[in-house]
């Protein structure tokens, strides 16, 4: 949650993320003591006056500009206020510190002469990565958004668009162990009334992760994936809200004609699409987690 708190507070968080934030942040002093002091230290920011420019600037720069003559810094102090916010937070006085050393570099690098310093392209290199991975979590959300609506309407050919986009190979549990490292919670087997169709890997921008396609036995179709991250983000703004089913907390997202549940399973996540309503994620839920207890799959390998 600490590492949330930043995008929660700029509003960078997705629906469901951000509800759960919200949800900790009623009940941990700690992590509203930080949210706080990030509120408090944007308020400082925001208020504290622009430096004077120091006397002589122009002559220093020229001065310095000479063959042979080193820069000499000019102290840099902060307003009163802000100073005490950041002494009172260790975690922004430690980001305030690293932003600082950068400007530092930054400010020599151009100063001395035009090449771009190594922090600048570090710099640049976070953010093309930081834009890099928005650019495949939004690519990855419209995929799974024409995926939902071919499942809706065609399993199959849902199963055969997925498969192709994201290098999917159909296998058995010790093929997946293989892979992926870990035997597949739905090889423990399924509720009565359910009944395994396939299972494959596939490589999804946000991990290697297991896709189990179940069969009903009234011939529709329920999808589990067991994947490392926790991903509500999928489902892009779908209305999202937290239950509780079985003895889990899961996020549920409502996707139209069905429903959608991620809930922690041991080390990992397990998101199913295409549930009916919370009773029947309940349903799988108390399962695969007597499965996974009696038989010590899906939980931190084999």
């Amino acid at each position: 949650m600490q590492q949330r708190l930043s995008a929660y507070h700029d509003g960078e968080l997705s629906a469901g993320l951000a509800a759960d934030v919200a949800r900790h942040i009623e009940a941990c002093d700690e992590c509203a003591a930080e949210l706080s002091s990030f509120e408090s230290l944007s308020s400082d920011f925001a208020q504290a006056p622009l430096p004077a420019i120091p006397l002589h600037l122009w002559q220093r720069i020229e001065s310095e500009l000479k063959p042979g003559v080193e820069p000499i810094p000019e102290p840099v102090t902060l307003p009163r206020r802000l100073a005490d916010s950041i002494s009172r937070s260790p975690y922004i006085a430690g980001f305030v510190s690293m932003a600082a050393s950068v400007l530092l570099l930054l400010g020599f690098g151009l100063w001395y002469g035009g090449e771009e310093p190594a922090a600048a392209v570090a710099l640049h290199s976070h953010h093309d990565e930081h834009d890099v991975s928005h650019q495949h979590l939004a690519e990855f959300t419209g995929v799974m958004n024409d995926y939902l609506q071919k499942l809706h309407r065609d399993p199959d050919e849902a199963e055969q668009m997925l498969l192709a986009k994201y290098n999917g190979e159909r296998v058995d549990a010790d093929d997946a162990v293989r892979l992926v490292g870990y035997r597949p919670i739905v090889s423990g087997g399924l509720p009565d009334g359910y009944s395994l169709a396939s299972t494959s890997v596939l490589k999804m921008p946000c991990c290697t992760c297991v896709k189990a396609v179940c069969r009903r036995n009234d011939g529709s179709t329920l999808v589990l994936f067991e994947h490392d991250d926790q991903q509500a983000a999928w489902f892009g703004d779908r209305p999202s809200n937290m239950a509780t089913c079985g003895d889990k907390e899961c996020c549920l997202i409502d996707l139209d004609h069905s429903i959608a549940a991620t809930w922690k399973q041991g080390s990992r996540n397990v998101t199913a699409v295409g549930v009916r309503d919370q009773a029947e994620v309940a349903i799988l839920v108390e399962w695969l987690e007597k499965k996974a207890g009696r038989a010590g799959v899906g939980i931190e390998g084999v």
